[in-house]
């Protein structure tokens, strides 16, 4: 909707940049907290995020661009230009996972302890970083004339050059079609999933059961999201799901037989 906040001549702010690092910083704080409640110093806690993030941006890159990899093997230097947008969560999950347990390890620490510490943090951070999303306007919806939103045509958002280049709008027309807000249903669900999490974390002591939680919860939210939101053929399978329902389908399963295993060994902290 606004994806350039502020220019300096040449150099420009975007407002997909400045919602990520704001959900960043908001994610943080989170963490830190809920990190001294167990023990964990908040240098420490600070840099895995530190190693999360840059492990979460290189896996949501590299997920968009495979999901779209006919138009950047022809255009290579796009591939970079992670300023206007094109992260995938699970992309981004993935990579952060991977670089989370090379940092566990290092160090080694309790990794379901790291886990249930930081699942409030995601769950914030999703929800202030697809407000980037919405400016930007990448991760849109499909297009509806009841409840849609119409992306106007100043700094050529994604919906906007989609429907060009499809013939769905004409050159020079100043909006483009309603499209599904699913970036603000998305950080919607994410501050939901964010105070169950904090009331659960507030009343239930039993080691595990915030990141199962969190798997479960975002996994059925991205798996229902997906059906409104607006994709090119190349991010379904078998024609009948997206990539990321996929996933979020073994997401859910895993949250569901970790709270299992959790309950069962009922292991409390003691804090």
């Amino acid at each position: 909707m606004h994806r350039i906040l502020l220019h300096f001549g040449s150099f420009k702010i975007y407002s997909y940049g400045v919602m990520q690092a704001l959900a960043y910083i908001v994610g943080i704080y989170v963490a830190v907290y809920y990190g001294k409640k167990r023990g964990i110093e908040s240098d420490k806690v600070i840099d895995l995020s530190l190693w999360i993030v840059f492990g979460a941006i290189i896996g949501a890159r590299l997920w968009f661009v495979l999901e779209d990899w006919q138009y950047f093997s022809g255009n290579f230097a796009e591939v970079f230009k992670v300023w206007n947008g094109g992260l995938v969560f699970y992309g981004g999950f993935i990579g952060a996972v991977i670089a989370m347990f090379i940092y566990i390890k290092h160090y080694k620490l309790d990794s379901v302890n790291i886990m249930d510490m930081l699942s409030p943090s995601l769950a914030i951070g999703i929800a202030v970083g697809r407000i980037g999303c919405f400016l930007n306007g990448c991760c849109y919806g499909k297009i509806s004339y009841h409840g849609g939103i119409s992306f106007p045509a100043k700094d050529f958002p994604p919906p906007y050059i989609d429907q060009l280049q499809k013939g769905l709008i004409k050159p020079g027309a100043t909006h483009s079609l309603p499209v599904i807000p699913t970036q603000l249903y998305s950080s919607m669900d994410g501050l939901i999933i964010f105070l169950i999490l904090i009331f659960v974390a507030s009343r239930v002591k039993i080691k595990g059961i915030l990141v199962s939680s969190l798997f479960i919860l975002y996994g059925i939210h991205r798996f229902t999201i997906d059906f409104f939101r607006s994709y090119s053929g190349n991010a379904l399978i078998l024609k009948v799901v997206t990539l990321s329902q996929f996933v979020s389908i073994c997401i859910v399963i895993t949250g569901i037989i970790g709270l299992y295993i959790s309950l069962k060994k009922g292991v409390k902290y003691d804090f």
